[in-house]
């Protein structure tokens, strides 16, 4: 579930030079523990997908465990 403004699902376009790199930081949270799928973003040019991340399974905690 999105937080602070964040939508469920977005595009948004991001210029990149070559050979960089860009973070974009967004808030959520599971409302229950257990494992849940990310779709990781895309990276296209001119509406062709060139990039993309690998699909990943998160493993949500009831609390953070911090060694």
């Amino acid at each position: 579930m999105p937080m602070k403004m964040t939508r469920t699902m977005e595009s948004k376009a991001h210029s990149l030079a070559p050979y960089t790199t860009k973070r974009v930081q967004f808030s959520f949270y599971f409302p229950s523990v257990g494992k849940k799928g990310h779709f990781p973003s895309n990276v296209s040019i001119d509406e062709s997908v060139t990039a993309r991340g690998e699909f990943n399974i998160l493993n949500v905690v009831s609390s953070r465990n911090i060694q």
